[in-house]
């Protein structure tokens, strides 16, 4: 009859060929190859490779698809079903039914998580893993979201990354990405050509390889203080005192904050102004710290300086741009990056300096972009750093870019109302986390009454919850994730929410009950004899 049909019937031919034994091997095997290379990608890369590469890549779901359709012909090509066909049939079936699920699930459901804190605001989003652009049009100030990371498109100056910006003409260059980038401060020209003494400084130290940049201004005040890890101070004035040794009955300036180590919070930014005497100022108060007294010159961009300690000026003399000058604090050293009297303090995203790399000093990730319209014309380029929004502007179109995880709104909302760590007897190690949270369903308005739900650790809570919710999978189910030692009234829960849950396990169910049924489940001898 097999043979009969086929001779006679050209859907039955195709059919047989997508059946066919030799089309499942060839199938399976690059499909075991591809996973093969995906976890050899995952250990030696992460896990967001690989799901890029392969097990989200068009390519690989189609295979899976073709082997979907593979599944499917053979179990016609017994058509006619008999009695004996019926586990085989239910079995691959149920390999169709699993890889469904999958899709759906891979398509329409998430992965992610959620920070709370104890008597905080409740959480309408969540952040998932998947990095995305947000784009607003200046026309109506839409937003659009586009799936992008640049980790993963390693975009460069041979090979960018081009994307269109919804309802303009205007395309958005990609041509770099940098895995640490940090706000650094830079003097820019004032338009309104305000006198406004600034000093940018770059202070260094080969033996601890750490460098910190030191921003200094003027404008309604004689004087702007850094202090240097309570160790030093260095100070920008203007140049209206006599050069003369500190005196004993000066005031000490307060002491600022010394600098964290995060490069960028290393300088304090202040407003500038200026002045037009030619005497450098002296340190403003007689201190057993050393300290490092500067002031602009009143008709040039040249910087004089005093170095000294107590009320005693070791070195003095005066600087041009990119002069270097021992410090005498161990080995630190300064170098005059800029200096001028019309000049404000900006921070712009900078890649972080390699010496900030080798102390683990490391900033967010992000991008290199300007925008360009069709006849070629270009923005200015820059940094576009992750979790910050920045303005690109072309032909006074302004486009606002912003990068980073997105955050997926969801029909409810949740709040921490309890979180309690209980220890090991007699210890300090944590023995569990227990988390009181409250869901507040949006959907249903004011009618709607909170449910409180606790959460420990390998014992989730689901929203919305219910018989009908937990068998369909159309349920958010929130696991204890992490917590924060400096912080105990805060707890960070991942959140997963996969509406392929319920193909999946019917799916499982039926390779396994199909499997049992053809070892298990035969005719009897007589029977087939008698038939």
């Amino acid at each position: 009859m097999i043979v009969e049909r086929q001779k006679n019937s050209t859907l039955w031919q195709l059919i047989h060929l997508l059946g066919s034994l030799q089309l499942a091997l060839i199938l399976l095997a690059t499909i075991a190859i591809a996973c093969g290379v995906a976890t050899f990608t995952e250990s030696h890369f992460d896990t967001k490779v690989a799901h890029a590469m392969i097990y989200k890549a068009p390519w690989f779901l189609a295979w899976l698809g073709l082997l979907c359709l593979n599944l499917f012909a053979v179990t016609l090509t017994r058509w006619p079903w008999e009695r004996k066909h019926l586990g085989f049939v239910i079995t691959h079936y149920g390999i169709i039914t699993l890889l469904l699920g999958a899709a759906i699930g891979s398509k329409l459901g998430f992965e992610g998580n959620v920070t709370l804190q104890v008597r905080g605001a409740a959480v309408k989003n969540i952040t998932t893993n998947q990095s995305v652009l947000e784009i607003e049009t200046p026309l109506n100030y839409h937003l659009y979201l586009l799936p992008f990371d640049a980790t993963l498109a390693r975009p460069s100056k041979n090979h960018p990354v081009r994307l269109g910006i919804p309802e303009t003409k205007l395309h958005l260059v990609i041509d770099d990405w940098n895995e640490s980038l940090e706000d650094m401060p830079t003097l820019v020209r004032r338009a309104n050509e305000d006198k406004s003494e600034a000093v940018l400084l770059r202070l260094s130290s080969q033996a601890l390889h750490q460098e910190h940049l030191v921003a200094l201004s003027l404008e309604e005040k004689n004087e702007d203080v850094f202090d240097f890890f309570g160790l030093a101070t260095i100070t920008l004035m203007r140049s209206n005192k006599p050069l003369q040794p500190p005196t004993k009955e000066e005031t000490s300036p307060a002491p600022l904050t010394p600098p964290t180590t995060v490069p960028e919070e290393a300088s304090r930014l202040s407003a500038l102004s200026s002045t037009d005497t030619k005497k450098i100022p002296l340190i403003p108060s007689a201190t057993h710290k050393p300290w490092l007294a500067l002031a602009l010159e009143p008709n040039s961009d040249r910087v004089e300086f005093l170095l000294g300690r107590h009320n005693k000026t070791k070195k003095s003399g005066s600087l041009l741009t990119g002069a270097v000058v021992p410090l005498g604090w161990a080995d630190w050293q300064m170098e005059l990056l800029q200096s001028g009297h019309h000049e404000h303090i900006v921070l712009r995203t900078l890649p972080t300096p390699p010496s900030s790399k080798k102390n683990n000093l490391t900033g967010t990730p992000g991008f290199h972009a300007f925008l360009e319209d069709p006849d070629g014309l270009k923005s200015e380029p820059t940094w576009v750093s992750s979790g910050q929004i920045t303005p690109l502007i072309l032909k006074n179109i302004p486009i606002r870019i912003g990068y980073g995880l997105e955050l997926r709104p969801i029909p409810f909302s949740i709040e921490l109302v309890d979180f309690q760590i209980p220890r090991d007897e007699g210890t300090d190690t944590p023995g569990d986390f227990r988390a009181t949270v409250c869901f507040h369903d949006r959907t249903r308005g004011k009618t709607e009454t909170p449910r409180h739900e606790a959460i420990r650790m390998n014992h989730p809570a689901s929203f919305p919850g219910g018989f009908i919710a937990n068998v369909t999978g159309m349920n958010y189910k929130f696991s204890q994730a992490e917590w924060n030692p400096q912080n105990l009234e805060e707890t960070t829960l991942q959140v997963l929410y996969d509406p392929g849950w319920l193909l999946k396990w019917i799916g499982s169910l039926a390779i396994c009950i199909g499997i049992a049924m053809m070892f298990y489940w035969k005719e009897k001898k007589g029977n087939h004899l008698n038939a």
